[in-house]
C-alpha cells in the first residue's frame, strides 16, 4: 500500500529525535488496565507490581501527565487496586472507567466513550512501563500534520508468536501471530499498543467493530483494517522495541527490569557516580545519588533512598528508604533501613541499622 509505506518511512527516518509540544486540550489518554493478568499466574494485577521500586502501571501514567494530557484509565479486574494505585500519585483529573465485563480492547474503550471530552483519543497499554513521552510526542505529530483518522506506533521485532503489520492489496491490516503465514523478514513490524485516534472516527466506527469468532473478544487492533479499508489517512511511526515492550510474563518483567535498571545506572553515571560491575547492582526510580559517590559490586540501592556527594558504598551493601549525607562511608554486607547517616560517618562492616534496632 503505497501511501502508508510513504508516510511510514517519511516519520520513521526525518523524525526519531523529534519531539513536539502537544496541545493537551485537544487530546485525552486511556490507559488500558482492566485486564486479567493471567499469565503472572498471581492473586493481584500485574499493574501494580514493582519495577524498580514502582509499580508497572505508574510509569505510563506519570509519562502522560508529565505531557500534561488528561487521563480516563480503564479498569475492570481488581479495580480496586488499580484506583488506589493511580489514586496515590495524587495527579489530578483521573477519570476511572470501568469495563464490567472482559470482552476485548475494542468493548473496552467503547466503554470510556462517555468520559471523551478532546477531540482526539490516545490509547496505551497500562503494562508499558517505559518512558513515551516523545514517542507520543512524535505520534501527534505525524497525526496532526496528516490529518490522520488514525495513528500507531509500529515497532521491527522478527520474534515468532507476534501481530504482523501487513500491507498487501492497497490495505493494511494488523495479523494475528496464529493467522500470519508470511515471512516476517518482508513484514517485521509489530503493534506494541500505542494509538492515537480522532473522536469523530472512534465516534463513527468504534461500534463497527465485529467480534472476533475464535475468542468472540472486541480487538481495537480492527479500527485498522477499517480505516484502510474506507482509504481513511493513517499514520505509522516507527520506535525500538525496547521502547515500547509490555509486560505479560514474569520473563517480560525481569527483562524489561533490566533496561531500565541499565538506563537508571547510566544516568547515575553521567552524573558523576562509579558503579563496580553495574550489571550486579539494583537501584529503584526513585533513588538519587551525589557526584563523586562510588557503588560497589552487588549494592542495593532501594526505595526512597538519597546517597549525598563523594560517599562509598562498599559491596553487598542494600540501603532501603534512608538518606547518607555526604562523605559516608558504608563498608560491605551492611544493611542500613529508614535510618539517616550524617556526613563523614562510618557504618559497617556486617552492620545492621533500622529504628527498631
Amino acid at each position: 500500500m503505497k501511501y502508508h509505506y510513504i508516510f511510514f518511512v517519511l516519520f520513521t527516518f526525518a523524525s526519531n529525535n523529534l519531539e513536539t509540544a502537544i496541545d493537551s486540550p485537544s487530546l485525552q489518554a486511556v490507559i488500558m488496565a482492566g485486564g486479567r493478568s493471567s499469565r503472572f499466574k498471581g492473586k493481584r494485577s500485574k499493574l501494580i507490581t514493582p519495577l524498580c521500586g514502582q509499580p508497572i502501571m505508574l510509569y505510563p501514567i506519570n509519562t502522560v501527565a508529565k505531557l500534561d494530557i488528561p487521563i480516563i484509565i480503564l479498569v475492570g479486574y481488581k479495580k480496586e487496586q488499580i484506583c488506589n494505585m493511580a489514586l496515590s500519585t495524587k495527579i489530578s483529573g483521573i477519570t476511572f472507567v470501568e469495563q464490567k465485563e472482559q470482552l476485548g480492547t475494542g468493548h473496552a474503550v467503547l466503554c470510556t466513550r462517555q468520559a471523551w471530552t478532546a477531540s482526539h483519543i490516545l490509547v496505551i497499554n497500562g503494562d508499558m512501563p517505559l518512558d513515551n513521552s516523545n514517542i507520543i510526542s512524535r505520534l501527534w505529530k505525524a497525526h496532526i500534520e496528516q490529518n490522520a483518522s488514525m495513528s500507531l506506533v509500529i515497532t521491527k521485532n522478527t520474534s515468532p508468536g507476534l501481530a504482523r503489520i501487513v500491507t498487501k492489496d492497497n490495505k493494511v491490516r494488523i495479523v494475528e501471530s496464529k493467522h500470519f503465514t508470511d515471512s516476517v523478514q518482508e513484514y517485521p513490524f509489530t503493534n506494541p499498543g500505542i494509538y492515537l485516534f480522532k473522536k469523530t472516527f472512534l465516534e463513527k466506527y468504534l461500534d463497527n467493530i465485529t467480534p472476533n469468532k475464535y475468542t468472540n473478544e472486541f480487538y481495537l487492533t480492527e479500527l485498522l483494517n477499517i480505516a484502510s479499508d474506507n482509504n481513511l489517512p493513517i499514520a505509522m511511526i516507527e520506535a525500538p522495541f525496547d521502547s515500547t515492550q509490555s509486560i505479560n510474563t514474569l520473563e517480560e518483567l525481569s527483562a524489561v527490569e533490566q533496561i531500565k535498571k541499565h538506563a537508571l545506572i547510566k544516568y547515575w553515571m553521567q552524573e558523576g557516580v562509579r558503579f563496580y560491575n553495574p550489571d550486579t547492582i539494583r537501584i529503584d526510580v526513585n533513588v538519587t545519588i551525589g557526584t563523586g559517590t562510588v557503588i560497589g559490586s552487588g549494592v542495593h540501592l532501594l526505595g526512597n533512598t538519597t546517597i549525598g556527594k563523594f560517599c562509598r558504598i562498599d559491596q553487598f551493601t542494600t540501603i532501603e528508604n534512608s538518606t547518607l549525607n555526604d562523605h559516608v562511608t558504608v563498608y560491605a554486607n551492611s544493611l542500613i533501613e529508614n535510618s539517616l547517616i550524617e556526613s563523614h560517618s562510618h557504618v559497617g562492616p556486617y552492620t545492621h541499622l533500622s529504628p527498631s534496632n
